[in-house]
């Protein structure tokens, strides 16, 4: 061993791309355990409901009357709509519609969203190849856990770059998934992990307006993934040791310099990610829900009017605060805007798709009541952020001061959303587009999916 070789030190990510490539390779759904195939049936449950929902939203349909008019449609059912599409293009819808409503699931410490980028995937291959639902499930799980893995490594830094990593990490999750499915080699998830790490985009910039934009990150993401995975299959070649090398994913998107990369944790070293996403109950940005939960809490307990709040003060984490001055002029904005949705809170004490119509945004109350919204990120609770989503509410009246603390909100693992409510969500959003029976009738078939040898039967149910 030479001089230099002896004090050279391990780069402190080495073998990350690696250690995702060998995780999926070896994933077997006999392996998995019943806790963590439960939370694949949860999440699979969820993102189809959103999907299905999300497919009548104004920006996947404006998505799909682009791809009309420029190419024929293909053979792939995609879910919540009529026309069919190629893979490709199924995948980018799927993904479009997953994400377009704000109800899509998420995993906290690393500020990702799995399910609208992994089960478009994995639907439209597995209705493609005919595969069982065990095959199904087992993608999945590998998509989310790459998907978990990296965003986690890259938390905060690559968010506070000015990323979104639904869709910058989510490629790697499409990329993965879309791998197992289709059985690809070491190699060529390599080449895949490679390929997709080039098609790696989204900014943040959405926050300040032209939320569309967000939309649009997730099905961009599962189509790049997507097709990440099909051309490494093809032979196609990509940069090795993608994730961690010089000039890689996490120094560019994340860390600036490659020896600050940090290493990436996978199961077993770490327990499945899969098991700690939430699930979203209201249609909203997750950085604000445990504010509006905390504050809809307070003025039911204390019986607020909404005439009576002088001033509300809100402490939370740095990431959710730079939602303080997001306005609300459109329908995507509104959903990630802290006056708007406080408001909604504080007059309507919750919040459904409903409040984001036109003509409630219009009214002349939000505008008054926005300078009585104070949002802070005192070090003391930002601190506490990722570990927990903290938000300290004070409500100002002339009969005294009220304060509540939510660490997390409802869906997490911490506050959980038992079946009956994932199920009536379900339902509440497939409802609207097929009725309650058909959407019951879903429900069940998708629960049992594990069941199925061949699972393109149920991927047809979920379209118009």
């Amino acid at each position: 061993m030479s001089h230099a070789e002896a004090f050279t030190p391990l780069h402190p990510a080495a073998g990350a791309t690696k250690a995702v490539i060998g995780f999926v390779s070896e994933l077997r759904h006999a392996a998995l355990s019943e806790e963590v195939r439960h939370y694949a049936r949860r999440h699979l449950l969820d993102t189809v409901g959103v999907m299905i929902a999300g497919a009548g939203g104004a920006v996947a349909g404006k998505a799909e009357a682009m791809l009309a008019a420029v190419r024929p449609p293909g053979d792939i059912p995609v879910p919540g709509r009529t026309r069919r599409a190629d893979l490709l293009d199924a995948a980018f819808l799927g993904g479009t519609a997953a994400h377009g409503i704000e109800l899509d699931d998420g995993f906290r410490q690393g500020s990702v969203h799995p399910g609208c980028v992994v089960v478009p995937v994995v639907l439209a291959l597995a209705y493609e190849s005919r595969a069982s639902g065990v095959a199904l499930i087992e993608a999945l799980v590998a998509g989310y856990e790459t998907d978990i893995a990296i965003g986690r490594a890259c938390h905060p830094e690559l968010r506070q770059r000015g990323f979104h990593p639904a869709a910058a990490v989510g490629v790697f999750g499409a990329a993965m998934a879309a791998g197992k499915l289709r059985g690809l080699a070491r190699e060529q998830l390599a080449n895949a992990l490679g390929i997709a790490a080039s098609s790696a985009a989204g900014l943040f910039a959405f926050v300040n307006g032209g939320a569309d934009i967000k939309r649009l990150h997730a099905g961009h993401a599962a189509r790049e993934g997507l097709q990440a995975a099909l051309l490494a299959e093809q032979g196609i070649e990509g940069p090795p040791d993608v994730i961690e090398a010089h000039d890689g994913f996490m120094q560019a998107f994340a860390f600036g310099r490659a020896d600050k990369a940090r290493a990436i944790a996978l199961p077993p070293k770490v327990p499945f990610g899969i098991t700690d996403c939430y699930i979203k109950p209201y249609p909203c940005c997750r950085h604000i829900q445990p504010a509006v939960e905390a504050l809809i809490g307070l003025v039911q307990d204390e019986n607020i009017a909404p005439q009576e709040v002088e001033r509300i003060d809100v402490a939370t984490y740095r990431i959710a605060a730079e939602h303080a001055d997001t306005g609300w002029d459109d329908f995507a904005s509104a959903q990630l805007s802290f006056p708007y949705l406080m408001g909604v809170a504080l007059k309507h004490r919750g919040i459904r798709f409903e409040h984001f119509d036109e003509t409630v945004r219009r009214d002349p109350w939000f505008t008054g009541f926005a300078p009585t919204l104070h949002v802070a990120a005192p070090s003391d609770i930002d601190r506490l952020y990722p570990q927990l989503r903290p938000a300290r509410v004070t409500v100002t009246t002339a009969r005294g001061k009220f304060t509540r603390q939510a660490d997390e909100a409802l869906g997490s693992r911490q506050v959980p959303l038992d079946y009956d409510g994932l199920r009536a969500k379900f339902v509440g959003l497939v409802d609207a587009a097929y009725g309650p029976a058909r959407a019951k009738d879903l429900a069940q078939r998708l629960w049992s999916v594990e069941a199925m040898q061949d699972v393109s039967p149920l991927v047809e149910a979920m379209t118009e």
